[in-house]
């Protein structure tokens, strides 16, 4: 309860100096020695604390503010650039598609070049060799034909068992 007295003595205080008409605030030449302090101390502190605190703070200010934009002109150049590669794969695609059909188309027709030459010295070699057989052949019936006589004479001769 000590503190609810003194509150109500400093209440009755405070209450009668205003109705004596005196001041709650007393102006003397300290007041202003400390108005005087007060200032002097804020030129120095300003000029030393809070100007460069402000520089400082303006110009991180502004490095944000020029990171922000050169971050923007990066996006967008990197956007930029993007859609030139993308457009420029599309390009390569379709001219690798037409290269790639070119190339089917060339070894499609190198097969059948292939095949025709083939197929034409397959033609050759076969027509040669029935040429070679037929004379062969040829030969091997005129050799038995000149044979036929003395095999026709051994077979009988061994049929009959005596020499004709």
């Amino acid at each position: 309860m000590p503190t609810l007295v003194s509150a109500s003595v400093l209440g009755a205080t405070f209450l009668s100096s205003l109705l004596s008409g005196g001041s709650i605030i007393d102006l003397d030449v300290t007041f202003f020695v400390q108005l005087a302090l007060f200032f002097v101390a804020f030129l120095f502190l300003r000029s030393l604390i809070f100007k460069p605190m402000l520089a400082l703070f303006e110009e991180r200010e502004a490095s944000i503010d020029g990171a922000k934009a050169e971050a923007r002109r990066m996006e967008e150049d990197a956007s930029e650039k993007g859609e030139d590669f993308d457009s420029a794969m599309r390009k390569l695609r379709l001219e690798a598609g037409e290269q790639r059909e070119k190339l089917r188309g060339e070894g499609r027709r190198l097969e059948s070049e292939v095949l025709e030459q083939v197929r034409a010295e397959t033609q050759t070699a076969l027509a040669t060799a029935e040429a070679d057989l037929a004379t062969e052949a040829a030969k091997v019936r005129s050799e038995m034909e000149r044979e036929i006589p003395s095999i026709a004479r051994t077979i009988a001769k061994t049929l009959l068992t005596r020499e004709l």
